[in-house]
């Protein structure tokens, strides 16, 4: 039977290992995860425990799973080759990961069957510091249509912080309405019976419209957003 002080080293050994291997150095990574060099250091030796919390902190930096680091699955690899995971984001920059279809402003492609695609690199600092949010919260989008204009331009890219679904106020989100994946301002319709979501384009020319919430799936709220010159 394997001890607590035994998982413990060995957790230790494989988070170390993992680190060398993705050619962060400790000192980046603590950036990346908002904590110090000496608590990663404390982790590497083993002198303080890799619980679950400082695993998922850890792995989307690593380029690993967090089960990975716990040993909750003996025959677990990390996510890609040690090659890949090496490119996995330029030093000081972490990956956010892309919705493979664009976000229609009045008339996008279904969401069912989307996932998410390859990543675009954003340095740690923003995401962490501005945005007070981890790569795996967030989701970029590319904006499609001309509903939200001029605040929001066809080929404009969003970020989505989709730990914000909630529509207690209003805002702009992403969402499937129904129909099509969307980029809109959206509100709860607080007259009707039922749930329902008011929809809401940035340009007059596109009527407001009503949605049952049920019919609904909420992306997330639009944080940022990124456009060509």
């Amino acid at each position: 039977m394997t001890s607590h002080s035994d998982l413990q080293e060995a957790m230790a050994a494989r988070l170390a290992e993992t680190i060398q291997r993705s050619g962060i150095t400790p000192s980046e990574l603590a950036k990346l995860a908002n904590t110090t060099k000496q608590q990663i250091y404390k982790l590497e030796k083993g002198h303080v425990r890799l619980r679950d919390e400082w695993a998922r902190r850890l792995a989307p930096h690593l380029g690993v799973k967090p089960e990975w680091l716990l040993f909750l699955d003996g025959d677990m690899e990390p996510i890609g080759s040690p090659e890949s995971s090496k490119i996995s984001a330029p030093p000081q920059y972490v990956a956010v990961p892309t919705l493979d279809i664009r976000a229609g402003a009045g008339g996008g492609g279904i969401i069912d069957g989307a996932y998410l695609g390859a990543p675009r690199y954003f340095e740690a600092g923003f995401v962490s510091h501005e945005l007070r949010a981890s790569p795996e919260d967030l989701c970029l989008v590319e904006i499609e249509g001309q509903s939200m204009e001029p605040l929001l331009r066809h080929g404009d890219t969003v970020l989505v912080d989709r730990r914000k679904a909630n529509l207690s106020m209003e805002g702009i989100f992403v969402l499937f309405d129904g129909d099509g994946v969307v980029c809109k301002w959206v509100e709860i319709d607080r007259d009707k019976d039922v749930p329902t979501l008011k929809i809401r384009s940035e340009n007059p020319r596109f009527k407001e419209y009503d949605v049952l919430a049920e019919n609904c799936q909420i992306l997330g709220r639009v944080v940022w957003f990124g456009r060509r010159l």
